[in-house]
């Protein structure tokens, strides 16, 4: 299990999503604006910005992983501000899309765990 500093602290309003933090400043879960069907591969998946400080910082969709992690879409939200989200894992792995890097975030909410590997492209962005 990976501690989760910040978790479930709201992001800044001048952030361009609409969310809450996983790891302040690093990893976030956002609220895609636009809904697309789920399951059927066309979800966006992550989204990256720069904090004030010039450092990138990733999120995860929060409708991606409620799907995968068999909750309401708010509930998500509840957890994570109730730390019952858990980040169990993070590893390398190799990148399958033609990044330079790749890492296997696995989450688990009580027995149901949903696994998400996040690819850097040549620019160092998620």
């Amino acid at each position: 299990m990976i501690p989760l500093r910040g978790q479930g602290k709201p992001l800044s309003p001048d952030c361009p999503y609409s969310g809450e933090w996983l790891i302040e400043n690093v990893m976030f879960l956002y609220r895609p604006t636009a809904q697309r069907t789920l399951g059927g591969g066309g979800a966006e998946m992550t989204a990256g910005f720069k904090t004030p400080d010039g450092e990138w910082c990733f999120g995860f969709n929060s409708m991606v992983m409620a799907w995968e992690l068999r909750v309401g879409s708010e509930q998500i939200f509840e957890h994570n501000r109730n730390g019952t989200l858990i980040l169990q894992n993070v590893a390398a792995v190799p990148p399958q899309r033609g990044g330079t890097a790749a890492k296997r975030y696995v989450f688990r909410i009580g027995d149901r765990m949903a696994s998400f590997v996040i690819e850097a492209g040549p620019e160092g962005t998620a």
